[in-house]
C-alpha cells in the first residue's frame, strides 16, 4: 500500500511510516510466538470438515491485532485515493476492489468468527476469497492497462483461444469417425475428412480475427487509431482558417481520441491566457475551465514546452511553484497539459481532464496528443494572421469605398485588384467589369502611370489630367504610388484620383468675390477722390451768377476749378496706368537705368529733410524684361513711399543685387516699418495709412512689377524700417536691348 500514490504533507507520510513499522514488528513477533508457542492456538484437530484447536492466552491480542492492522491499511487507503489522480487513483480502485472486499471476507470466517465461537467452522472457506482477488488484479492487468504485461497476456490468450475455436470441428469430427479411420473407408468418408481437415485449416485465420477484435474491445477499449487520427487530423487542419470551427474541432479530436472527462483551449491575448473554448462530457463532471489560466499553469508549460502530466507533477513536488502548480491542476481537475508553440513561444495551450475510464496517459497517448498539438500551433497561428488580414481587408474597404477620391489598384501581372465606389462614379465603369481584367480596361490616363509605377517603383503625381466619365471629361488630380512587400519587391500600383471640378468652381467663386471686393474699394476710392474736387466746383458754380461781375471771385473760380479738375485727371491717369500698366514688356532693359533716374528726381527732396541716402547699384548691367518708363514709375513710387516714412536725418538705403536666377532692387527706409496686420493691405488700391494719401501708389507699383513678371513684397528690418524688395527675372540673352 505504501508504494501507491504518496500521502501529502511531511507528517502525515511519518505517520504512516511509523504505523507500517509496528505492524511488520507486531506480526513477526506473533509469528514467531504462533510457530513456536501455544500462546496463539494448540492442539488443532480436524473432525470430518471442521477444524477445531484451542485458543491460547494471546488469541484475543492477535486477533485484535489482525483487525486493527486491516482497518488501519483502509483508513491509509481512504486518505491516499482521495488525493490520488488519474492513474494512481485507478490502481487504488483496483486494489480495494481486490483486497478489501476479499480480506474482509477472509478476516470474519478465519479470525473473527473462531475469536466468538472457539470453533474454525469457515476457515476453509477463507483461503478461496483469494481467488477473487486474483481474478480482480488480473483483471485490472488486462483490461485497465496498469503494466505492460497486458501484450503477452492479450498476445497469448488470442493465439490460445483462437487455436482451441478451430480445433473444435476437428475434435467432433474425430469423435465421430475416430474408430473407422484406420479401417476401411468408403469414398464419401474420405471426403468428409478431407472436407474437415480443410474446414479446419480454413477457420483457423478468420477465428483467430474474430477473437482478437472481441478480445481488443475487451482489453484495450476505444483504442484510437494514431496515424488514422493523425492523419484525418492534419487534414483538416490545413484546411481550416476560422478559429470558430478550428478550436471545436481540436478539442472534439482530443476528446474522441482519448475518452477524456474535458477539454478545455486557452489563447495568449494582452491580458494573458484567456478560455477559448470548453467542451465537457456531461454537466456533472468536475472539470472546471476558469476564465484566465492560473500563473503557474502558464510558467510551467513556457518553461518545458512539453506536455505536463499531473501524476508526474504530484510525485515530484520540491518547490513552493510544484505545490502550487499540483494544486492549481487538483483544483481544476486537469490530468493533463499540452503546450501550443509557434516561434518559439507559447500561443496557447490545452487542458485535457481525467479519462473517463480512470486510465493514466500513457506513452502512445501522449504522443498522438502532442503531434496534434504541434499541428494545431500552426493552424491557430495561421487562422490568427488569417483574422488579422480580413480584418485589415474589412478596414481597407470601408475606408476605400467611403472616400470621395477614386482608387484604382492593379497587381504585379497588370490586372486590376481595387476600384472603389468612387472611381465608379467618376469614370462611370463598373467594378465588376473592370476587376480582374487587365489595366488596359481603364482610361488611359490612369492605366498609363499605373502602369508606369508598377515597373519602375517609382510615384508619381498627375497635378490635372482630364478624365472622360460618363457624362462629361472632368478635371482631376492622380497620384501612383507601387504596392511593395517587406523585401521592397514590387507587387503592383495604386492610383488615387480626385475630382477638381468642384474646386474649381470655388476658384471661380473666390475670383469673383475678390474682383466685387475689389470694385467696391475701387469705387469708394473713386468716388471719394473725386467727391472733394467736385464739391469745390459745384460751390464756385453755385455762386458763378450772383458773382460773375466780381473779377476776383472770377480769378479765383477759374484758379480752383483748373486746380481740382488738374487733381481729378491725375486721379484717372493714376488708375489708368493700376488698369492697364502696361503690355508685357519684349525687350531688354538695365534695370540700373530707370532707377537711376528716380533717385535723381527725388534727390532735392532728400536733400530738404537730410535723408541720407545709401546707393549701391553695382558695376555690371543687369538686364530684364521691361519698360524704361513704366520701371521709372515703379521706383519712383517705392522712392517716394520711403521719403515720406524715413524722418528727417534718416537713413535711406538703394541696391542692386544678383545671387542666382533673379536680379533684386532693395529700397529700404529708416522709419518705424509696417504692422503685421496691415502687411497684406498695403499693396490694395486707396488704402494708406497717411492723412493726406491718395492709396494708389503701392498698388500701381505692385501692377507694374506684375506686368514684368516680377514679385514684389515688403518686410520689416530688425534694426528697424521696412524694406521693399522686387525681384526681376533676368533677361534672354537673345532678347533685343533698348539703349
Amino acid at each position: 500500500m505504501h508504494a501507491y500514490a504518496p500521502m501529502e504533507g511531511v507528517r502525515a507520510r511519518r505517520v504512516l511510516r511509523a504505523l507500517l513499522i509496528i505492524g511488520v514488528v507486531a506480526g513477526i513477533v506473533f509469528s514467531v510466538l504462533s510457530i513456536t508457542t501455544n500462546l496463539i492456538v494448540s492442539e488443532p484437530t480436524i473432525s470430518g470438515t471442521t477444524i477445531s484447536r484451542k485458543q491460547g492466552s494471546l488469541y484475543p491480542m492477535f486477533a485484535f491485532f489482525i483487525v486493527a492492522t486491516w482497518a488501519t491499511a483502509i483508513a491509509a487507503f481512504l486518505l491516499k485515493w482521495r488525493v490520488a489522480r488519474g492513474r494512481s487513483r485507478a490502481e487504488l480502485q483496483f486494489v480495494a476492489a481486490g483486497m478489501i472486499v476479499p480480506g474482509i471476507a477472509g478476516i470474519v470466517t478465519n479470525v473473527i468468527l473462531p475469536w466468538i465461537t472457539g470453533r474454525s467452522a469457515y476457515g476453509a472457506i477463507g483461503p478461496y476469497f483469494a481467488l477473487s482477488f486474483v481474478a480482480i488484479i488480473g483483471h485490472a492487468l488486462i483490461r485497465r492497462r496498469i503494466t505492460d504485461l497486458r501484450l503477452v497476456l492479450h498476445n497469448g490468450l488470442t493465439l490460445a483461444l483462437a487455436t482451441v475455436a478451430s480445433l473444435v470441428p476437428a475434435i467432433v469430427l474425430l469423435e465421430l469417425f475416430g474408430p473407422r479411420l484406420f479401417g476401411h473407408l468408403g469414398g464419401v468418408e474420405r471426403v468428409l475428412v478431407l472436407v474437415t481437415i480443410g474446414v479446419v485449416i480454413l477457420t483457423v485465420a478468420p477465428t483467430r480475427d474474430v477473437v482478437r477484435r472481441l478480445l481488443d474491445r475487451y482489453v484495450y477499449r476505444t483504442r484510437a487509431n494514431y496515424q488514422r487520427t493523425v492523419r484525418a487530423a492534419s487534414r483538416a487542419l490545413t484546411r481550416m482558417l476560422d478559429l470558430k470551427r478550428l478550436l471545436p474541432f481540436i478539442s472534439r479530436t482530443v476528446v474522441e481520441a482519448t475518452g477524456v472527462e474535458g477539454v478545455a483551449i486557452y489563447l495568449k491575448d494582452d491580458d494573458g491566457f484567456r478560455r477559448a473554448m470548453t467542451q465537457r462530457r456531461s454537466e456533472a463532471s468536475t472539470f472546471a475551465a476558469p476564465e484566465i489560466a492560473p500563473v503557474s499553469v502558464i510558467e510551467a508549460l513556457a518553461r518545458v514546452q512539453d506536455a505536463v502530466v499531473t501524476e508526474e507533477v504530484l510525485r515530484q513536488i520540491v518547490t513552493d511553484d510544484d505545490r502550487r502548480l499540483n494544486d492549481d491542476l487538483a483544483r481544476s481537475d486537469w490530468a493533463l497539459l499540452l503546450p501550443v508553440i509557434a516561434d518559439d513561444g507559447l500561443i496557447a495551450f490545452i487542458a485535457v481532464g481525467s479519462k473517463l475510464s480512470g486510465d493514466p496517459f500513457y506513452s502512445q497517448d501522449l504522443d498522438l496528443l502532442m503531434t496534434l498539438a504541434n499541428q494545431a500551433g500552426i493552424a491557430i497561428k495561421n487562422a490568427r494572421l488569417y483574422a488579422q488580414v480580413v480584418l485589415a481587408n474589412e478596414y481597407i474597404e470601408n475606408i476605400v469605398a467611403t472616400i470621395e477620391s477614386g482608387v484604382a489598384a492593379i497587381n504585379s501581372t497588370g490586372r486590376v485588384a481595387m476600384f472603389n465606389r468612387a472611381a465608379e462614379r467618376l469614370t462611370g465603369l463598373a467594378a465588376d467589369g473592370v476587376v480582374s481584367r487587365t489595366a488596359a480596361s481603364l482610361p488611359h490616363c490612369l492605366s498609363a502611370p499605373l502602369l508606369a509605377s508598377a515597373a519602375d517603383g517609382v510615384a508619381r503625381t498627375l497635378p490635372e489630367i482630364e478624365l472622360p466619365g460618363a457624362d462629361r471629361v472632368r478635371p482631376v488630380i492622380c497620384t501612383t504610388s507601387p504596392l511593395r512587400d517587406p523585401d521592397g519587391t514590387v507587387l503592383g500600383a495604386v492610383a488615387v484620383f480626385s475630382d477638381l471640378t468642384p474646386l474649381k468652381e470655388l476658384e471661380v467663386e473666390r475670383r469673383r468675390a475678390e474682383r466685387l471686393a475689389y470694385f467696391e474699394v475701387l469705387a469708394s476710392g473713386i468716388a471719394h477722390e473725386i467727391k472733394n474736387p467736385l464739391v469745390a466746383i459745384k460751390t464756385f458754380t453755385q455762386l458763378l451768377p450772383r458773382r460773375a461781375s466780381e473779377p476776383q471771385f472770377v480769378g479765383e473760380f477759374g484758379r480752383i476749378v483748373g486746380r481740382e479738375i488738374n487733381r481729378m485727371e491725375r486721379v484717372v491717369d493714376r488708375l489708368r496706368t493700376l488698369a492697364h500698366p502696361g503690355r508685357r514688356p519684349d525687350h531688354a532693359v538695365d534695370v540700373r537705368a530707370p532707377l537711376a533716374e528716380a533717385l535723381e528726381f527725388m534727390q532735392a527732396t532728400f536733400d530738404e529733410k537730410r535723408i541720407i541716402v545709401s546707393v549701391s547699384l553695382g558695376e555690371t548691367p543687369y538686364r530684364i524684361l521691361g519698360d524704361h518708363q513704366n520701371l521709372e514709375q515703379l521706383f519712383l513710387n517705392l522712392l517716394m513711399n520711403a521719403h515720406e516714412a524715413t524722418p528727417p536725418g534718416g537713413p535711406l538705403s538703394v541696391a542692386v543685387m544678383h545671387e542666382g536666377e533673379p536680379v533684386t532692387v532693395t529700397v529700404a527706409d529708416g522709419g518705424p516699418g509696417i504692422p503685421p496686420e496691415l502687411r497684406e493691405k498695403i499693396f490694395e488700391p486707396f488704402f494708406t495709412t497717411k492723412q493726406r494719401g491718395s492709396g494708389l501708389g503701392l498698388a500701381i507699383s505692385a501692377a507694374v512689377a506684375q506686368a514684368h513678371g516680377a514679385r514684389l513684397h515688403v518686410a520689416n528690418r530688425p534694426e528697424g524700417g521696412a524694406t521693399f524688395t522686387v525681384e526681376f527675372p533676368l533677361a534672354p540673352v537673345t532678347a533685343p536691348v533698348v539703349a
